[in-house]
């Protein structure tokens, strides 16, 4: 069993954490590591670039890196397509904020995922849905989401995508698809692409999805939002805890 480790990074300080993290990955491990390293150049030539080719043309709020971060769904969904039935992937941001390689083991956190399946990021109590525009059109999650009250999402806590991790399982696969599908889809209603929506670009789609699929999110109530995207942070946690279910929730 392997763990399939997805990093992406465009340009400094991004590329020193994504170099740290894997330099340091090995050593907080005792399962195989398969690194999957994406930039940039390396994503224009993907087949799957021309679904998100044009999305710099959008000046939309959450831009970021013109692109929206489009390159949280379509890599992992790429790695997800190629690896064993047995194995993890793990994505992990190659974080401005935290440039630092792993200093905590990640072996428990795998062994949580092998029983659940899916932990879908992380949540802090400081922000919400309706914060800084985070994923607050409604018309969007209603795409997503149909005939569903999804009003009542709207002041709950938004969930951060700066790691993730799951196995191959059937309902993961259906996630995995949906998410791709709504990054780049518009209609007569929603003329641009629904990644554009939102402030931070694709995370505002997974978020929607994990409430769709009722997936489970890391919760410490010591943890804020921001501090949620150090991952050394956040193992920490976990490897230290008597009773580690206590962390993963539902929304």
């Amino acid at each position: 069993m392997a763990i399939h480790l997805v990093l992406y990074s465009h340009n400094e300080p991004f590329d020193t954490t994504k170099r740290l993290t894997i330099e340091s990955v090995h050593n907080y491990t005792t399962r195989p590591v398969i690194i999957h390293d994406y930039n940039l150049e390396k994503i224009k030539q993907r087949d799957w670039f021309e679904h998100i080719k044009d999305l710099p043309s959008f000046h939309k709020r959450g831009r970021r890196d013109g692109y929206y971060c489009a390159y949280k769904a379509f890599c992992p969904y790429e790695v997800y397509n190629l690896m064993g039935d047995n194995d993890i992937l793990y994505y992990v941001d190659s974080s401005q904020y935290y440039k630092t390689g792993f200093t905590e083991n990640i072996d428990k956190l795998c062994d949580i995922v092998n029983e659940k399946g899916f932990i879908a990021g992380s949540v802090g109590d400081d922000v919400r849905n309706n914060s800084f525009q985070c994923c607050d059109n409604i018309k969007v999650w209603n795409k997503i989401i149909p005939d569903n009250d999804n009003t009542i999402y709207l002041n709950d806590r938004h969930i951060l995508a700066s790691w993730f991790i799951l196995r191959k399982t059937d309902i993961n696969t259906a996630f995995m698809n949906e998410w791709i599908k709504w990054c780049v889809y518009k209609d007569d209603e929603l003329i641009d692409p629904l990644i554009t929506y939102h402030h931070p670009g694709d995370q505002s789609i997974f978020n929607i999805l994990v409430r769709k699929y009722n997936f489970k999110v890391f919760y410490s109530k010591n943890i804020r939002h921001d501090q949620n995207k150090n991952k050394n942070e956040v193992l920490k946690v976990i490897n230290n805890a008597i009773n580690p279910d206590e962390y993963f929730i539902h929304l």
